[in-house]
């Protein structure tokens, strides 16, 4: 089965879910701090962005990330390209 880059929205539904933040709430502008994402809620994400896309991240390369743009736009960096 082919893989494809998750979306922004895609992305933003995972992250609600895992981190039980309000979907409302996420923008890439966001920081993680005031949405109360906290380390272990990345490493949540991290798990189910694993197992829906394939997607393998370190949490420790994700420290620098102070939005949800810079989460994302780091996941999405790391998605398996198909041929």
């Amino acid at each position: 089965m082919a893989q494809t880059i998750p979306t922004d929205d895609e992305l933003f539904d995972v992250i609600a879910t895992e981190a039980l933040v309000d979907r409302g709430l996420l923008n890439r502008d966001a920081a993680l701090e005031d949405l109360g994402i906290a380390s272990l809620d990345v490493i949540s994400v991290l798990f189910e962005v694993e197992e829906r896309y394939g997607i393998v991240v370190e949490a420790s390369d994700l420290e620098d990330c102070k939005t949800l743009g810079q989460l994302i736009d780091k996941l999405k960096a790391q998605a398996p390209v198909s041929a």
